[in-house]
């Protein structure tokens, strides 16, 4: 970008920087509904079965669904993973929670409370959930 002046550089990047959160923070709504037309159809659902990130949260939906849900050892609910859908959600830790998370077990968050569901598995689940364990209790 080129601009008159270094303040006007530095507002027209400003808006440039607020289009782009936009973009990501909002993606487009088509390709929500390509998703849910490829998982509500069973043809196309059986040609995308196994891939990608949207596969491992709806495993990790439907682990947690069917199985014992790993972070109720903790006294707490923690069922956000088999109530919200898509790759992040909202654990309800608070920002001290979540540092103590980060720089004791190593467990990462988003200061939020929002977690990468994406990111469990069966290798990590446990841990993950004895760390949210310990910072809650």
């Amino acid at each position: 970008m080129i601009a008159a002046s270094s303040e006007e550089g530095a507002r027209v990047l400003s808006q440039i920087k607020r289009l782009v959160r936009s973009n990501y923070s909002n993606p487009p709504t088509h390709g929500g509904q390509i998703v849910a037309t490829v998982l509500t159809t069973p043809e196309l659902r059986r040609c995308g079965a196994g891939t990608g990130a949207d596969a491992r949260t709806h495993q990790v939906h439907e682990e947690a669904a069917g199985g014992e849900n790993p972070c109720a050892r903790a006294g707490a609910d923690f069922n956000f993973v088999t109530r919200q859908r898509g790759m992040f959600s909202y654990s309800g830790l608070t920002k001290e929670q979540v540092i103590r998370m980060r720089e004791e077990f190593a467990v990462y968050a988003i200061e939020s409370g929002r977690i990468c569901v994406a990111a469990l598995n069966s290798k990590n689940i446990d841990y993950s959930a004895d760390a949210i364990a310990k910072v809650i209790s």
